[in-house]
C-alpha cells in the first residue's frame, strides 16, 4: 500500500471511531440525563452493606459502572444497525479535510486520479462491514440475554427466570413452565400436554424439575398421566425427546430475540418449522392459523437472515452513490454538497433497513430483501463513473 493510501486509510478509520465515540456518548449522555435517578437508587441497593447505606463515591462510582454494563451489548448492537451512516458521515469528513488542504488538487495535479483515491476509503468501508458480519455472526448471539436486560437487571450477567406458557414442539407437545432459567438449560414446575392429530389432549407429563441435555429434556420426578382413560395407571417419564430447546424457548419468549440470532442458529431454527407452527396463545386451535402463523413465522427469519447481507450491500452502495459530492478535484462548499449528499445517503441506507424488515407481497423473502440494493446498484454505477477526475 502506497504512502497516500495508508494516509487517506488512516484519516478514514480515525473519522469512524470519532464518529463512533461521539454518537454512542450523545445516546449515553441522554439517558443517563433522563434516568440518573433511577440508576443511582439501583447503585444503592447493590451497594448495600451490613452497616448501612454506602457512601456517596461509592454509590456514584457504582452507578457509572451500572450506566456501562447496561449500554455496552445494546451500543454494539446499534453498531451494527448504525455502522452504514457512520461510513458514509466519515467518508464526508474525510474527504472535506483533503478538499479544504487541497490535497485532492494535488493528487490531480501529480497525475493520480480521484478514482485512485477512492480505493483506500473503500477498502476501509469493506473492512468495518466484514466487522459487522462477524458481530452479527458471533458477537451479537453470545450477548443476546444482556441485550434483553432492562435497567433493573444491571449488573446482572443471566436473564431472570422466566415462565414458558404453551409452547408447542415439533411433535405438536404443548410446554408449560413456572419457570425456564436460560443459563441452566432449565425449566422448573413443568407440564407437557400430548395432543392427538385432531388437537385434544390425550396425555400429560408433569414434573418438577426438567434440564435439557443432548436433545431431549431430563425430567425429575416425572408422572405421565391419560386424559382419555381414566382406568390407565399412571407411569413414571425420565426423559422427554424433542426439538423444543433452550434457544426456541428463548426465542419464544422475546419478539425481538430472533434477530440477536446468528445465520447458523436461524438456520437451525428454519429446518424444525413446526416449532414456529403456533403462537403461544393459540397453540393448536385452529389448523389452518398454525400454517398460516408457521407461514409469517419462517418468513421472518428468512428476512432476517438475508437481510443482515442486504443491509451490508446497501451500506456499501450507498456509500458509492454519495462519491460525487465528496470527490471533488476543484475546491468547493463542502457543507452544501454534505446537504446535497444526505437524503441520499439517508435513503440508501434506510432503504436497506427497510427493505430487511417488510415483506414485499409477491416476492420471496430471500428476494424481496434485495429490492433495495438493486435500485442502489445502478444508481451507484452512474454515481462513480460520474466523477470528474
Amino acid at each position: 500500500m502506497k504512502t497516500i493510501d495508508r494516509y487517506i486509510a488512516r484519516q478514514y478509520l480515525l473519522n469512524i471511531i470519532a464518529l463512533v465515540v461521539i454518537l454512542f456518548s450523545f445516546i449515553i449522555a441522554i439517558d443517563l440525563s433522563l434516568n440518573f435517578d433511577k440508576f443511582m437508587v439501583l447503585a444503592a441497593k447493590r451497594g448495600m452493606t451490613p452497616e448501612g447505606d454506602p457512601s456517596t463515591a461509592r454509590k456514584l462510582l457504582l452507578t457509572v459502572f451500572l450506566v456501562f454494563d447496561y449500554w455496552w451489548p445494546k451500543l454494539i448492537q446499534l453498531f451494527n444497525y448504525m455502522i452504514g451512516l457512520i461510513i458514509i458521515g466519515a467518508m464526508g469528513f474525510t474527504c472535506s479535510q483533503l478538499v479544504r488542504h487541497r490535497e485532492f488538487v494535488a493528487a490531480v495535479a501529480g497525475g493520480i486520479s480521484l478514482h485512485r483515491l477512492m480505493r483506500p476509503i473503500l477498502l476501509v468501508a469493506l473492512l468495518v462491514t466484514a466487522v459487522q458480519a462477524l458481530s452479527f455472526e458471533y458477537v451479537i448471539p453470545n450477548i443476546a440475554d444482556l441485550i434483553q436486560r432492562d435497567r433493573e437487571q444491571a449488573s446482572q450477567r443471566r436473564l431472570e427466570s422466566l415462565p414458558v406458557r404453551l409452547v408447542p414442539d415439533g411433535q405438536r407437545r404443548l410446554f408449560y413452565a413456572r419457570s425456564f432459567e436460560p443459563d441452566k438449560k432449565q425449566m422448573l414446575d413443568v407440564l407437557i400436554i400430548e395432543r392427538s392429530a385432531s388437537g385434544p389432549a390425550t396425555r400429560t407429563i408433569s414434573a418438577s424439575r426438567a434440564v435439557w441435555r443432548d436433545g431431549g429434556w431430563d425430567l425429575e420426578n416425572g408422572i405421565a398421566e391419560s386424559r382419555t382413560s381414566q382406568s390407565e395407571p399412571r407411569v413414571k417419564v425420565d426423559r422427554v425427546v424433542t426439538d423444543l430447546d433452550p434457544v426456541a424457548l428463548k426465542v419464544a419468549r422475546f419478539s425481538g430475540y430472533s434477530q440477536s440470532l446468528s445465520w447458523s442458529q436461524i438456520s437451525e431454527m428454519l429446518r424444525r418449522p413446526d416449532l414456529l407452527a403456533l403462537s403461544n396463545e393459540d397453540a393448536g386451535r385452529d389448523r389452518e392459523r398454525d400454517v398460516e402463523v408457521r407461514d409469517q413465522r419462517v418468513a421472518e427469519l428468512e428476512r432476517i437472515r438475508y437481510g443482515r447481507v442486504a443491509i451490508m450491500l446497501c451500506n456499501i452502495l450507498a456509500l458509492l452513490v454519495v462519491t460525487p459530492f465528496f470527490l471533488r478535484r476543484e475546491p468547493t462548499s463542502m457543507i452544501m454538497e454534505s446537504i446535497k449528499a444526505a437524503p441520499l445517503a439517508v435513503g440508501g441506507v434506510m432503504g436497506g433497513v427497510l427493505g430487511a424488515s417488510a415483506a414485499i407481497p409477491g416476492l420471496p423473502a430471500q428476494v424481496g430483501v434485495f429490492v433495495p440494493a438493486l435500485v442502489l446498484l445502478p444508481l451507484a454505477i452512474a454515481a462513480v463513473t460520474s466523477v470528474r477526475t
